[in-house]
């Protein structure tokens, strides 16, 4: 068989696996520093200061989040998802990185934590995508024929604008709790969310960033679509 090749897996090293797993289960000593609940079909951005714990949660059931992050001081740099993809995979989990823009080209995120199960699917689908882009009103309007229908672009762009913060980077997204795949004619396709109601994904800030999100409003939530929550932790010692 031959062997493949790739950038290569950029891994941690087991202490700071450690210290993260030690971060996640000491939710004790956190203390809540945003709190929100998304509507279903809107967005919502704010602030993640360096070393909080981002928490986003399917509190009403199965929904797909698109993810922006920016640089607080610098929107153009952003989360790339290209680079994210050849250096981490094409699906995210625990100890996995978010990777921002040229030239800095560093980790924003970590994730610590995700409760979502990993069980077998067709083609190797799996949870948490960086395959698909972020839909928009032209994306439904070429698959629809209409475009008048809520989207993920222009959630996050609305969410930005409310912040007070540049629109103008609005990016391809992390797609939390996305289930997808390739199949034999190697064309894109989604199942239904392996997220269940209660599920979430903890991510840790390397960097001051703001985030975006959307309750994607497309068809890939399965049962129809949903709000999610979000926290934000202040975890430093003495905060």
């Amino acid at each position: 068989m031959e062997t493949t090749t790739g950038y290569g897996y950029q891994g941690l090293d087991a202490a700071v696996l450690a210290r993260f797993a030690a971060m996640a289960a000491d939710t004790a000593s956190r203390i809540v520093v945003l709190d929100r609940y998304v509507e279903k079909e809107t967005g919502s951005a704010f602030p993640v200061r360096q070393g909080q714990v981002l928490r986003i949660s399917c509190c009403d059931g199965p929904q797909v989040c698109d993810f922006n992050a920016f640089a607080i001081d610098d929107p153009a740099e952003h989360f790339w998802s290209g680079r994210t993809r050849t250096l981490q995979g094409a699906h995210l989990s625990v100890g996995d990185r978010l990777w921002s823009t040229e030239p800095k080209m560093r980790p924003m995120f970590t994730i610590i934590a995700d409760t979502v199960p990993r069980d077998p699917l067709p083609h190797n689908a799996a949870s948490h995508d960086l395959i698909y882009a972020r839909c928009s009103a032209r994306a439904w309007g070429l698959r629809y024929g209409r475009f008048d229908m809520p989207n993920c672009n222009t959630n996050l762009t609305r969410a930005l604008q409310a912040a007070g913060f540049p629109a103008t980077h609005v990016h391809d997204a992390f797609n939390i709790f996305m289930t997808t795949g390739i199949d034999e004619k190697h064309r894109l396709f989604f199942l239904p969310p392996q997220a269940r109601q209660g599920d979430f994904m903890e991510l840790h800030a390397e960097i001051d960033t703001m985030v975006a999100i959307s309750c994607c409003p497309g068809d890939c939530n399965g049962d129809g679509n949903k709000g999610l929550q979000v926290t934000v932790y202040d975890t430093r010692p003495g905060a």
